[in-house]
């Protein structure tokens, strides 16, 4: 009976990679940008109608993969980007509050609109990682969290497909390659110790991670593995191109399958609601990146990208796709991640209980009325 049941897991498993490559060689062959994330992601997202349950991807095969991502991630962190990052501190808390405080606003109009709950909107409209923000959706009281589902569903569907589309379009990705990290082109060559010895570091990092609750750990850990290494002076060559395509490919088919069309159907005007939401969000990161490219005289893709309302693995894919600076985009996405996580939740809890949020609740239930 388990040998049956492991070999029907195989079988959806194989199902689901070949959906899933499918997609991958489509958008490829119509040549449309990042196809090795966007392809399966569409793919499996419209395959989930037709084989419902059949359909199979666990989230430990898209944590293998995101550890070659995060080594991709940390290789271009050296003592220079991160006196950068440092120098641009008080900008990314700027960034971050300001995305925000604009999400507040949005949710207001939102709640208004849709007759929702306000805190249920607003949880929903807060640009975090997806897991983190579903777990804080159904900790917080009084928060609907199938509304903060859909919200943040949509606002990762939007991320994933449009913002791509966007930085990658020929008005912004023209002359981007010159905007990559310094000491990224040309790099060391693979030894087999440097391989073993970043394979340990990586695997160990993510090991650590998971165990100290990091957000993203799968992700974050081999960053800062592969980070320390770089900073003490060991070389990091580039990762095979079969490698990444296939850690990326990974990622994709995990987002099409955790886009489940089920969680959106039947809202009407909630839905649209929540891709409008979405839409404001990104529109809001493209008229911010003007200021950053001004302040600090980084190419507009680079300060789109690290200002996108995105996870720091799509983000960080994009980036390395678009040939903007890693460092600087890792940089921003990880400290917006990190606020989010651990500032916004008592912040919500303190800001749900003030009286002035109370009393904005009722007025707009009695308009609702």
């Amino acid at each position: 009976m388990h040998e049956e049941r492991a070999w029907k897991k195989t079988i959806r498993l194989i199902l689901t990679f070949i959906i899933g490559a499918l997609g991958d060689i489509a958008f490829s062959l119509l040549h449309i940008p990042l196809h090795w994330v966007l392809g399966p992601a569409a793919a499996l997202l419209a395959a989930s109608h037709l084989f419902k349950e059949k359909l199979y991807w666990p989230t430990a095969i898209r944590n293998v993969g995101l550890i070659p991502i995060g080594y991709t991630l940390g290789a271009p962190v050296t003592a220079a980007t991160l006196a950068e990052m440092a120098r641009q501190l008080p900008t990314m808390m700027l960034a971050t509050v300001l995305m925000l405080l604009f999400s507040f606003v949005v949710s207001s109009l939102v709640a208004k609109w849709t007759h929702l709950s306000l805190r249920s909107v607003v949880t929903g409209c807060i640009p975090g990682g997806l897991s983190q923000m579903l777990v804080l959706g159904e900790e917080l009281k009084g928060v609907d969290p199938t509304v903060v589902t859909l919200f943040q569903v949509m606002r990762l569907m939007g991320v994933v497909f449009l913002v791509p589309l966007i930085a990658l379009s020929p008005l912004l990705s023209e002359g981007a390659a010159g905007a990559t990290d310094a000491g990224m082109a040309g790099g060391p060559d693979w030894t087999v110790g440097l391989a073993l010895l970043y394979a340990a570091v990586t695997v160990a990092g993510a090991l650590v991670g998971k165990r100290l609750r990091l957000p993203t750990a799968y992700l974050l850990g081999p960053i800062i593995g592969t980070a320390a290494l770089v900073l003490v002076g060991t070389p990091a060559p580039h990762l095979p191109a079969p490698l990444l395509d296939v850690a990326q490919i990974t990622m994709g088919t995990y987002l099409g399958l955790m886009l489940k069309p089920t969680a959106i159907e039947g809202k009407g005007k909630v839905m649209a609601a929540s891709v409008l939401a979405g839409c404001a969000l990104i529109l809001f990161s493209m008229l911010s990146a003007f200021v950053l490219m001004s302040w600090h005289r980084i190419p507009y893709l680079t300060a789109f990208i690290a200002l996108a309302p995105g996870g720091m693995d799509q983000m960080g894919i994009l980036a390395q796709e678009a040939h903007a600076s890693l460092a600087i985009v890792t940089g921003y996405q990880m400290f917006r991640i990190f606020f989010i996580l651990f500032v916004v939740p008592p912040a919500l809890k303190t800001l749900f209980s003030t009286r002035w949020f109370r009393r904005l609740e009722q007025w707009q239930t009695q308009q609702h009325g």
